[in-house]
Formats: structure tokens, sequence, C-alpha cells
């Protein structure tokens, strides 16, 4: 199991670094680097290259890929961005991506087209999202395509600590899983 945390949009490049030690120990092997404050700051690649000498692998959004190739990071497409995928196959060639698809069938497309990661949500209602309006995925449809393709397969939206034990107990087969508020909120000290 692979657990990918996913910076929240208020934390910045002091916050994300000052959360090394604290993302370690709960085993995060991954970060999706989202948040705008880290996006644009003008030390973007230099971060990168922290966190990587830290043993993180990097998620980026595909529209800053191109710019950090170089350092080895996983473009990452939304969903509206899905269509990208095929018109930058000539880019990608043979490196990992990852996307985020809300219906299981995007989800054995996407995986169809090549991905390292999907992360599918939402698994349970989203703790950092008030009044989101996707209702929870039914967890038979969701454990097919999980029992196909294991921890390719990262579950998002509502996970805490007690939440991925649930998971495994339903599910029995391996999965990865992606947090926001379970690795920089409240649900994270569980």
């Amino acid at each position: 199991m692979k657990l990918i945390a996913i910076t929240p949009d208020f934390l910045d490049v002091k916050g994300l670094l000052n959360s090394i030690i604290k993302l370690k120990e709960y085993g995060v092997s991954h970060l999706y680097l989202r948040s705008p404050f880290i996006l644009s700051s003008p030390n973007f690649k230099a971060v990168l290259k922290k966190l990587k000498k830290a043993g993180f692998e990097l998620i980026v959004p595909y529209d800053k890929w191109p710019g950090v190739i170089s350092i080895g990071v996983i473009p990452h497409f939304k969903e509206r961005d899905i269509v990208c995928i095929d018109n930058l196959y000539w880019l990608l060639g043979r490196n990992p991506f990852s996307a985020s698809v809300h219906t299981v069938e995007d989800a054995w497309e996407v995986i169809g087209k090549g991905a390292e990661f999907i992360f599918l949500s939402p698994i349970f209602s989203p703790y950092s999202k008030k009044d989101y309006p996707l209702q929870p995925l039914d967890l038979e449809e969701v454990a097919k395509v999980v029992r196909l393709y294991g921890e390719r397969i990262v579950l998002l939206g509502g996970i805490d600590f007690d939440r991925v034990k649930e998971l495994k107990s339903r599910l029995k087969c391996d999965f990865s899983i992606a947090g926001i508020t379970m690795f920089f909120g409240e649900r994270g000290k569980g």
C-alpha cells in the first residue's frame, strides 16, 4: 500500500518542509503537490529536489511537469484534463503518470491508457470539502478494479486511518490511499 499525501490549498513551502518528519512518520511515500503557494514558489525546483532527497516520489499537475521533467516527477491529470493524455503521449513516452477520476468506468479507461496511479474518489464524503456534490462510490464496484490493479488504484475521499482499516477488511485486497485531511489535518491524529 502506498500512502500519498495531497497538499492542501493553504499549504506554503515552509509548511510543507516543516511537515516532512510527520509525513515520514505516517509512512507517506508520495506527495501530490497541488497547493498554489507551492506551485508558484520561485524556488519550486529547489523544493522538489529537497523533497526527492528526503525520499518522496513527487506528483505535480501535468501543466507544471514539462518544466521539471529532469527532476523525475510524475505528472497528474485531473478528470477534466484526461483528454490531454492522448495528445501528450509523445511527451509522456514511458514516463509514469497519474489521473483523478470519479467513476469506476473512467478508472478502467484511464488505467488502460497506461496510468501509474488512478486516484478514485469519493470513497467516503470528503472531510476537506463541505457540500461535496458527488456521492461515495459503490465499494463493490471499486473492489473489482482494485482487485485487478492493486496499489495502482488510489482511494481518496473521507479517508482516515480508521477507514483504511475498514477498507482493508471490506475489500480484502491491496490498494493505495491518498489524503489531504488525513495527513495535514485533524483526522491525521488517529
